[in-house]
């Protein structure tokens, strides 16, 4: 009796994991690295986000002190102390600033990805002889 309840058990998981589909991959959240415009990012109230940065912050300013940071490797992780927390903040990466307002929120990204802008990049073309 107990092998039935067991094939029957197995059939009914058997047929959920057969219907069940792959969650479709979040799309990353990319923003750009402006020295003039600043972009926005929320932080959500109670997790961190992590900005992601093409080379390491060296500096980092912010305006009141209503946000935790830390640098690790290139990322620059977020914390907000505080619901309704605003600041401006600068982000000083070799030979160039990013520049973004914080605001604490009930949703956000936890990871973004910070790239150049379109009109600064280059592409390199390599000839073989």
């Amino acid at each position: 009796m107990a092998n039935r309840y067991f094939f029957l058990i197995f059939i009914f998981l058997a047929q959920v994991c057969a219907d069940a589909k792959p969650s479709p991959k979040p799309k990353q959240k990319v923003i750009p690295c402006d020295e003039i415009k600043s972009q926005l990012v929320i932080i959500p109230y109670g997790r961190v986000t992590a900005l992601n940065f093409p080379a390491s912050p060296k500096e980092v300013i912010p305006g009141e002190a209503g946000f935790d940071f830390k640098t690790i490797r290139s990322d620059l992780v977020i914390k907000s102390l505080r619901p309704g927390a605003k600041t401006n903040l600068l982000v000083y990466l070799e030979g160039r600033r990013c520049s973004f307002h914080l605001a604490s929120g009930p949703q956000g990204d936890e990871i973004i990805l910070v790239r150049d802008p379109k009109e600064k990049t280059f592409e390199v073309k390599f000839h073989d002889k």
